[in-house]
């Protein structure tokens, strides 16, 4: 009986023990300590700081004054047309209608004559002449021949456009080949179109039937602007026509 109340005060005061530890810890967690914290110096920066600098004064440009002059400024004088002569020497020349072979004649500048030029065409290899011998009538001589001397400046002459003119044509219609002189081509016939006809400048030509031994000659042809010439007979007198 005297162990057990001795047991039973051992576990009271092991109670009130841990009731006293108990409190002691409560009162430590909840109180509020005040400490001094010291408090840290602000760090001056070390960024530098910008500061503006009075803006010179910039000098202005002194005015030049340019001297007036009393001397007029020369004008350019218009373009004139400068005299152009053609003449003709050693040979007669062909007049025509336009500045190129495919025009037909107007006329003929014989040995020795004359003429004043008024006009070019675009390249200057034509110039544009009033016919000594035909008062009032105007054509066109080339400058490219061994018959053609020219004084004076071509390109001060106006150009002049002529419209472009109408083509001519020897068409072959025989059964044999024939040849075209003097520019020597070669029209093969009516079964080979449309290699049996060709286009040609304004002139008077030759038909020769070259499938003919000793190249018979068939006629003379005249072309004139717009016109076609066919070639019926071939050397044996054969008539053909074309289809």
């Amino acid at each position: 009986m005297i162990k057990m109340i001795e047991k039973i005060k051992i576990q009271m005061l092991v109670a009130i023990l841990a009731v006293a530890v108990f409190s002691l810890q409560a009162c430590t967690r909840f109180s509020v300590v005040d400490i001094e914290v010291p408090q840290a110096s602000p760090v001056p920066s070390e960024t530098p700081t910008w500061t503006p600098k009075p803006k010179e004064p910039t000098a202005l440009p002194t005015a030049t004054k340019t001297p007036i002059s009393n001397t007029p400024t020369p004008m350019l004088a218009p373009t004139q047309v400068r005299e152009v002569l053609f003449a003709v020497s050693g040979g007669n020349l062909s007049v025509r209608r336009g500045p190129d072979l495919a025009y037909n004649y107007v006329g003929v500048l014989y040995d020795g004559d004359e003429a004043l030029a008024i006009g070019r065409d675009r390249k200057g290899d034509w110039l544009l002449i009033e016919l000594p011998s035909k008062s009032g009538v105007r054509g066109w001589v080339t400058t490219e021949t061994k018959y053609s001397t020219v004084e004076g400046h071509i390109r001060s002459l106006p150009i002049v456009e002529v419209e472009l003119p109408a083509p001519a044509f020897i068409r072959n219609c025989t059964k044999h080949k024939v040849l075209v002189q003097p520019v020597e081509i070669l029209l093969l016939n009516k079964y080979n179109e449309p290699d049996n006809i060709g286009h040609f400048d304004v002139a008077t030509y030759q038909i020769y039937d070259v499938d003919i031994s000793g190249d018979v000659r068939l006629e003379d042809v005249s072309l004139s602007e717009g016109r076609t010439v066919d070639i019926i007979y071939d050397g044996n007198g054969d008539k053909s026509k074309c289809e």
